[in-house]
Formats: structure tokens, sequence, C-alpha cells
């Protein structure tokens, strides 16, 4: 912690990452149709978000929210936000914090990793209840092209880029459904995590699911 705010007064960076990359737009980035997943455009809006749109707008530059549906009928709801900058001040929001903040109730926290092709995220998976409502959760953040499972983690990211005087930007992509069978649940999640990450594009893919990591 002294050497994080030792480092944190001596390295100011100046450059915003995000800048020097093509601008986020999540809609567009985020296909509403791939592999056996559709948007279900009509349904209720049942994600949970931290805040008032008020208070989303002045943390985040970007949030998406939607439910997809399979063939079998079983319904994810997926929750994306995006922040240009990530400094001290704006910092991504956890699930841990932003669903009691609506009422429910947190009953496990693990760590768990999702293998795709090309390299590994390091995820987390949340179990959370709203009196009937049992919704487990699986999500990652990434920090400029970095899956950080920690604070620590991402604040060794953060001075990392610092050295290079720069200001990352970072990504929460937060997947959950409404279902009291915690092991399927979290089994379809990681699937829908593995096949949305097959269709968003080879160029920006990173910033979504991450391609470097920090092992702390």
């Amino acid at each position: 912690m002294l050497l994080s705010a030792a480092l944190g007064t001596v390295l100011k960076p100046r450059i915003s990452l995000a800048d020097e990359r093509p601008p986020i737009n999540l809609e567009t980035m985020v296909p509403k149709t791939f592999d056996e997943w559709r948007e279900e455009a009509n349904m209720l809006a049942q994600v949970v978000n931290p805040h008032q749109k008020s208070m989303l707008d002045k943390i985040y530059s970007q949030t998406l929210s939607r439910t997809y549906v399979n063939k079998q009928g079983y319904r994810i709801m997926l929750s994306i936000a995006y922040g240009k900058n990530q400094s001290d001040a704006l910092q991504l929001h956890k699930p841990e914090v932003c669903y009691p903040a609506q009422g429910f109730k947190l009953l496990s926290r693990k760590n768990t990793i999702i293998e795709l092709p090309s390299h590994l995220i390091q995820a987390t998976r949340l179990e959370t209840s709203l009196g009937a409502r049992h919704e487990p959760v699986t999500y990652w953040t990434v920090v400029g092209d970095y899956s950080v499972k920690s604070s620590i983690s991402k604040k060794l990211v953060e001075i990392n880029y610092a050295i290079q005087d720069k200001v990352p930007d970072g990504m929460l992509f937060r997947i959950s459904s409404i279902d009291k069978d915690t092991l399927t649940a979290y089994a379809i999640q990681e699937q829908f995590a593995k096949d949305i990450a097959d269709v968003i594009d080879d160029n920006i893919r990173t910033r979504f699911m991450g391609g470097k990591s920090k092992k702390i």
C-alpha cells in the first residue's frame, strides 16, 4: 500500500490509452445475435445496476444491458460497463457492491478461470438472492488489455501503464441468470462467455476479454 501511494504521487500519467485506440461503441460492437443466442428485445429489463442513470453517466463512459435467450428458452442477462479513464477517482463498481446496494444477499464469492482458445480470463463467480430470485453471476474486469482478479493486480496494471505515461481504460463484463440450479447457471454462463468471445471482432477482443494477465 505504501509503495502504491508513493508511486501514485510520482507517476502522474498524462496520455489517455483510449485516445490512442479506436473508440468503443458497445451497442454496435456487441452482437445481438450469435451462435444459439439472440437478444430478447421485448424482455423487461431485469439487469441490476449499481446506481441511477445520472450516477452511471458520471462513473462510466458507456453501459450496455441486454437479455439474451437461446433455443431452449434459457435467459442470460448481460451488463457491460466501460470507463474511459480508470483513475482512482473513476473506478468500475464491482457486483459485490452493486448487488447488496439493490437489496440482494451475497451468498458466496469465488474466483474462477474461463478458458478461451487464445488466453485465460480471470473471473469471479457470485451467488446472490433477493426473496425468491436466485441469481448466480459471473463477471470479470479488464484494465487496458489486462484481465485482473484483485485490487492489487489492478493497481499493478495501472502502475505499469503509468510508467508508460498512460491512463488505462476499463471494462466490467457481467453475465447472470435467474436460476436456482447454481452449477447449471455457471456452466451456461461460461459457454455464453466463450460464444460471445468468438464473435467479437479480433481487433477489439482484448478490450472486452483481456489478452494479458497478472498472476496476483
